[in-house]
């Protein structure tokens, strides 16, 4: 039987920013129950290569041959398809857009308290400079964007705080790019962006009125674990 503990542990250790912020929703209650099915049913497959494989597309400059070749190293079979049709749709953009320079701030992690004992990691996929300004890319590789307008505004507020402020991003904008599946379509995906500009960070109270819904759902999922595992 699992360890209910290391299900709690889990929850006070948040995923990268944009994770975290698809569970946090206007109800305390759904909150908690978004938060307790997290920890108990994770996500089986990882988009970390993925994620790995677009980045050398664009600081590496490798083509697509290389990098379907990358995806093709990928184990897992369901992975490794996902891969494939988020790799493609990336490097049609990243072409398109003439995404490509060298990485700046390799592996770079920023993060930012949201409770008690709890940092929510703040992790670009890649940090270009672009005309002398140093800009953040996000990626985003869920089959489905479903972030609400307050969700968005969220992940700029944190996104901005956490890195924008710093003194290297000064007059920066960072940019999420999604690759949801296209519409009409099972596997093939397309590509949505936006900055954090066009969804403006929360105020203060705002912030504070997230903390504290989040805090209590963190408490409210911690006993839905423990009641769920007996």
């Amino acid at each position: 039987m699992t360890n209910p503990q290391k299900l709690i542990d889990k929850l006070r250790k948040p995923p990268a920013a944009h994770n975290w912020v698809k569970h946090i929703l206007p109800r305390r209650d759904d909150t908690a129950t978004k938060l307790a099915k997290f920890a108990l049913y994770p996500p089986r497959t990882s988009l970390i290569a993925t994620t790995a494989i677009c980045t050398q597309v664009v600081v590496d400059g490798i083509s697509l041959e290389q990098a379907l070749k990358c995806v093709d190293g990928i184990k897992d079979p369901a992975s490794r398809l996902r891969a494939r049709w988020i790799t493609k749709a990336f490097y049609a953009y990243a072409r398109e857009k003439g995404l490509s320079g060298l990485q700046v701030f390799r592996d770079m992690v920023e993060f930012f308290p949201v409770s008690a004992g709890v940092r929510v990691p703040v992790k670009p996929t890649f940090v270009l400079n672009e005309g002398g300004k140093l800009v953040p890319y996000f990626l985003i590789c869920w089959t489905k964007m479903d972030l609400s307008p307050h969700q968005k505004s969220l992940l700029s507020t944190l996104i901005t705080e956490a890195i924008l402020t710093l003194e290297e991003f000064e007059g920066s904008d960072a940019v999420v790019i999604c690759t949801p599946v296209a519409p009409q379509c099972k596997k093939e995906r397309t590509i949505l962006t936006w900055r954090t500009s066009d969804y403006p960070p929360l105020d203060e109270d705002e912030m504070e009125r997230v903390f504290d819904r989040y805090s209590n759902a963190l408490d409210d999922a911690e006993r839905i674990i423990i009641e769920s595992l007996g």
